[in-house]
């Protein structure tokens, strides 16, 4: 089906970079038929979708280093740590790199007509798993006939394994590699909804199913869950766009922005690395060249926050050495960027004191005022209480140990007020209430906003903000 507007055919050709990568850390460049593949043989699931995107990622860094190779290689831990695979069932990976050259897939681009055509194949020739020297490597090939436009591809969407590792759906893998393929052209094409349907969800077709499916199912099993984990992880918002023929849905494409990544307040000049950041990455075999572009990509908020992470992880040997701190640390960056960005935009709201934020903090400080206001008092009421002579205490115990039990409280408390005394700890914050309620009077509790004011002078935000 052809698309809806003229100006595809120039903007598509261009290649675009993700916002959030650093220039010269190479993403991953993926063929615009690798885009839209749909399973001919056995469903694709979202981690094989994603090993696949780490597979092509470090075939792509050899021949960019020179190696020309039909096999390529890589320690499993690499394919894993690239995953960003947060389980402990290694044997699920495995699986599904051995599935790989079983699964044969039509290899298209959701633009009609774009690229060469490919042949159907497997998504790998050939997949090996061999333990050398106590380490488990992964060896594997693409199809011959597709194996250059595969490494070295003329139309491709550039992208950022690590956003991707962030999604968990494969309807969400799928839209995000389409945004970053069309965000030049702010959106995608447009096609008939049942097109869509086998692409995103990696499911072999099967005509007789999708011509009973109801759009308003596919709708919301589907498309809104993944919209709404592209939107939430990445650095695009995408917005669906439907068409009507009549009364129903006929075609459906997608609106694709790219999100600012930096606040205006932020924006108003470079940002530099600090000192210390830069010592501690150069401890760890990062240059300062490489720490200026992560900042100038990142911040330095993000950056400071990350190489502790990294620091300990390089000390640490368990699972593994880590082989390279600058690619580890790349992983590391987009979240810790996420909190800086979201710190950044608390920051500006408590400047405004009818905001949310600040009625929150505002809520928090009194509380916590409260809190420490009510411990000095019961020090001092503890105080009075272990001030007065034998005679009255022992007095004081009895009527307070009379109105418990005239109370009935729980029998542990009476229990141990009798056998260890009022001290203990089961007892002491009732008796000590009691007390206090006795000599000073039922308002003893509630601190004025003097008090509160003495507090706030000597504690100020610690433990607040």
């Amino acid at each position: 089906m052809p698309l809806t507007y003229s100006s595809v055919d120039t903007e598509l050709r261009q290649d675009v970079t993700p916002v959030g990568v650093v220039d010269d850390y190479q993403p991953l460049k993926k063929p615009v038929n690798a885009l839209a593949v749909v399973a001919q043989s056995e469903r694709i699931t979202v981690l094989a979708r994603k090993t696949y995107n780490v597979l092509l990622s470090l075939a792509q860094d050899e021949l960019r280093k020179g190696a020309e190779v039909e096999v390529h290689r890589a320690p499993l831990e690499e394919v894993v740590h690239l995953l960003r695979y947060d389980s402990n069932d290694i044997a699920v990976v495995k699986k599904h790199l051995r599935s790989m050259v079983k699964t044969t897939v039509e290899w298209q681009s959701p633009t009609t007509g774009e690229g060469s055509r490919w042949t159907v194949c497997g998504l790998l020739s050939q997949c090996e798993l061999e333990k050398v020297r106590n380490q488990v490597w992964v060896s594997w090939a693409f199809a011959p006939a597709l194996r250059h436009e595969l490494l070295n591809p003329r139309v491709f969407a550039r992208m950022n394994l690590a956003m991707v590792s962030q999604l968990t759906t494969h309807a969400a893998v799928f839209l995000y590699e389409l945004a970053c393929r069309y965000q030049n052209v702010t959106k995608s094409p447009r096609q008939a909804w049942r097109w869509w349907h086998d692409p995103m969800t990696g499911r072999v077709p099967d005509p007789d199913r999708l011509e009973k499916l109801d759009y308003s199912f596919f709708k919301r099993d589907v498309l809104k869950p993944a919209i709404a984990q592209v939107n939430a992880n990445t650095d695009f918002t995408i917005e669906l766009v439907e068409h009507k023929s009549g009364r129903f849905i006929n075609e459906i494409q997608f609106n694709i922005k790219v999100k600012d990544q930096r606040l205006p307040g932020l924006q108003q000049a470079p940002e530099k690395a600090d000192l210390e950041s830069m010592r501690q990455a150069r401890e760890m075999g990062i240059t300062d060249a490489r720490v200026e572009k992560i900042v100038d990509t990142y911040g330095s908020e993000a950056l400071a926050s990350a190489l502790p992470e990294l620091r300990r992880r390089v000390e640490s040997t368990f699972p593994a050495p880590v082989r390279d701190p600058e690619r580890y640390l790349m992983s590391l960056m987009p979240g810790h960027a996420q909190r800086a960005v979201a710190n950044a935009v608390a920051r500006e709201a408590r400047k405004d004191p009818d905001s949310p934020e600040s009625l929150e903090i505002q809520g928090r400080r009194r509380q916590a005022y409260e809190t420490a206001w009510k411990e000095r008092r019961l020090a001092n009421i503890e105080a009075d209480f272990r001030a007065r002579q034998p005679e009255s205490q022992q007095q004081t115990i009895h009527d307070l140990l009379a109105a418990m039990e005239a109370q009935d409280l729980h029998p542990q408390i009476i229990k141990r007020f009798k056998k260890d005394g009022w001290s203990h700890p089961l007892v002491k914050g009732r008796f000590l209430a009691m007390y206090a309620e006795a000599t000073i009077g039922t308002g003893w509790n509630v601190p004025s906003d003097e008090d509160l004011l003495a507090v706030a002078a000597h504690l100020g935000d610690a433990g607040v903000i």
